[in-house]
């Protein structure tokens, strides 16, 4: 098992409305699955690289009543992400167990959980370490056990029109860190969240472990100023965007370039603030 990692950078886009809605759609869309291929009972559910727990709670809250009285398993490698996790979830779930691990570590008893969730974390690991993960989350299902995923990073999450958004946030950023006398070291490849597979590879990815492809949908959500502003400052998705600066200088950076890139590409919603869509895919896969 890894050492734990106590510090936890909080990504307070995960509060929004925005990434409430479109996550809580998936997450009504992974129920529904279960429901409609007869699941009645749910004893024990896992949540992987758990955060503050959103997700967890997103999925419990839609969980039709017979099926929430279920022991819950959050894991994460940050020990300070599970306490915030702890302090969402204690009152909404009776039996909640902490794990502080890594995915790749993850160390349950074979054929014990029923669900596992991975929601918006999967694109941050390499092939290798999603193999990894994926085995190791395929040994600990129930024959018939369920494995729901959600990523935004692939190569559909952004829709054609909003690319000149994302080009001119990189460029004033850019501008914005020369003017500060930071500069860019060379770093070899890319950040693995600057990877953005196709749906396909996502797709074939479940089955390589030997798990059965359920489901494939893709979401869009319309992110306003505040939710781009909150996942800019996100130190992974800056340095996936600028690749190679210092990481907090780069999340200062790529949220300062928010305002001026939104108002120049952004769509206008009936509320008249700047929008632009982002796409998620999610995937449900079942264990034979």
């Amino acid at each position: 098992m890894e050492k734990h990692i106590e510090d936890y950078n909080y990504e307070p886009f995960a509060d929004t409305e925005e990434y409430r809605k479109v996550n809580g759609d998936i997450t009504r869309s992974w129920i529904q699955i279960m429901v409609e291929r007869g699941v009645e009972s749910l004893d024990r559910f896992l949540d992987i690289a758990t955060g503050a727990g959103t997700m967890a709670q997103l999925f419990f809250e839609m969980l039709p009543a017979n099926l929430r009285e279920s022991a819950v398993f959050c894991l994460d490698q940050s020990a300070g992400a599970l306490k915030l996790a702890k302090r969402r979830l204690e009152k909404e779930v009776d039996k909640l167990t902490l794990i502080n691990s890594s995915i790749q570590e993850l160390d349950l008893p074979p054929k014990s959980l029923d669900v596992a969730i991975w929601g918006n974390g999967i694109h941050y690991l390499n092939e290798e370490e999603q193999l990894k993960s994926l085995n190791a989350i395929k040994k600990a299902l129930k024959p018939g056990g369920w494995f729901f995923f959600n990523t935004s990073f692939y190569e559909g999450a952004r829709p054609e029109d909003t690319i000149p958004f994302y080009r001119t946030q990189v460029r004033n950023a850019v501008q914005f860190l020369r003017k500060q006398g930071v500069k860019r070291v060379k770093v070899e490849g890319k950040a693995e969240a600057a990877k953005f597979h196709p749906r396909s590879y996502y797709e074939e990815l479940v089955g390589k472990v030997g798990l059965d492809l359920v489901d494939a949908q893709e979401f869009a959500a319309d992110l306003t100023k505040e939710a781009w502003e909150h996942i800019s400052s996100f130190q992974q998705y800056a340095a996936g965007a600028l690749h190679g600066y210092p990481d907090e200088v780069a999340s200062d950076a790529m949220k300062n370039a928010v305002e001026p890139a939104i108002l120049l590409h952004g769509e206008v919603n009936e509320n008249g603030n700047h929008f632009v869509t982002r796409k998620w895919l999610s995937i449900s896969a079942r264990r034979a």
